[in-house]
């Protein structure tokens, strides 16, 4: 009988204390394994939508954003649908306010959270649903605000349509997420931590151009590790073609698709068409950089040559860095500065 032959006789006592084992470990996570139902049932309807149960550890894998009071936008907006969606009474306009702060910190006690009134990961976790086409309802109103501020524009009537369905595919496509229209935790992550859409095309149309402009090189290997989807040159490539900027395998937000913050590159376009510099990048959202690194958000440059000198060895750091200033950057660091002695480092803030 070969090793994949189904037996029917009587289990042997290891397998029945293996069973038994599994059992055991089921009852205490609380799969339901060893509650009566057969193994690998399957429940006979599944609601449209469904509350996430994730723990702060489930919410440790997805990077959320940080609300509090005074903040302000459409990620706030999506916020307070959510809490009208779990039974709290909040004014949907968009402003971080008491009220609202008060709602949070309700939903955050009943929850057993810390009840700060800070909304965060754990809270995030806990306040989205998973949505699937046919789901309507306030927390549906907080996907079409979203996807309207991204660039997909839809109206916010709280339901979930096939056309709805369609643009979260799209969204979940640029970010390199699994197009399957349904809004899970990864999803309802991506929505909240990107940055408002720029003008349809705009991110592409920049792109092309540094690629197309003289002056301006793009690294195509990395100083720690060889990963040819995250260079900086193919993540300029990447954008113009429509898709996300590819992270590291080796950093800390691995094999992760980021959408380039245009400003961002219209900054490092700029550097060279309005301030003449010649530019060699080393690095965008590829490579290792601290765990709250810019770089991983697409909101940062580091630049290695200067008007063909290594930054470090005679380069004009000072100039660019000024330059880098007046496009925007908040974050802008070189020789002198720690760990930055061999180039310069430019972000834009979040």
């Amino acid at each position: 009988m070969s090793s994949s032959t189904v037996r029917t006789a009587a289990a042997p006592k290891t397998t029945t204390r293996l069973i038994a084992s599994v059992l055991a470990v089921a009852a205490l996570t609380g799969t339901g394994l060893a509650s009566g139902a057969a193994a690998g049932a399957v429940p006979a309807t599944a609601p449209a939508v469904a509350p996430v149960a994730a723990s702060v550890a489930q919410a440790a894998d997805v990077s959320w954003p940080t609300l509090k009071s005074g903040a302000r936008g459409a990620e706030v907006t999506a916020l307070q649908h959510l809490l009208v969606a779990r039974s709290h009474s909040v004014a949907v306009d968009g402003a971080f306010g008491p009220a609202t702060g008060r709602a949070v910190t309700a939903f955050q006690r009943a929850q057993r959270l810390a009840a700060d009134g800070v909304v965060g990961s754990a809270t995030w976790s806990k306040l989205v649903p998973t949505l699937r086409e046919g789901g309507r309802g306030p927390a549906v109103k907080a996907v079409q605000t979203l996807l309207t501020a991204r660039g997909q524009k839809v109206t916010v009537d709280g339901t979930l349509t096939a056309t709805v369905a369609a643009k979260v595919e799209a969204f979940q496509k640029s970010c390199g997420l699994t197009a399957d229209g349904v809004v899970g935790r990864q999803t309802w992550a991506a929505f909240l931590s990107a940055r408002p859409a720029a003008p349809v095309g705009s991110r592409a149309t920049t792109a092309r151009k540094i690629l197309g402009t003289s002056g301006i090189t793009l690294a195509t290997g990395h100083p720690g590790g060889r990963h040819a989807g995250s260079t900086a040159k193919q993540n300029v490539v990447d954008t113009a073609d429509a898709k996300g900027a590819l992270t590291s395998p080796w950093g800390d937000k691995p094999n992760r698709r980021v959408v380039l913050d245009t400003r961002m590159l219209n900054g490092l376009l700029k550097l060279r068409t309005q301030f003449g510099y010649r530019i060699s990048v080393s690095e965008l959202v590829g490579g290792d950089h601290s765990s709250n690194s810019k770089h991983y958000a697409g909101l940062a440059i580091d630049i290695s040559y200067i008007n063909g000198r290594h930054v470090g060895d005679g380069a004009p750091h000072r100039g660019l860095m000024a330059a880098c200033r007046q496009l925007g950057a908040k974050e802008v660091l070189g020789p002198g500065d720690a760990d930055h002695g061999r180039h310069v480092h430019c972000a834009w803030p979040r």
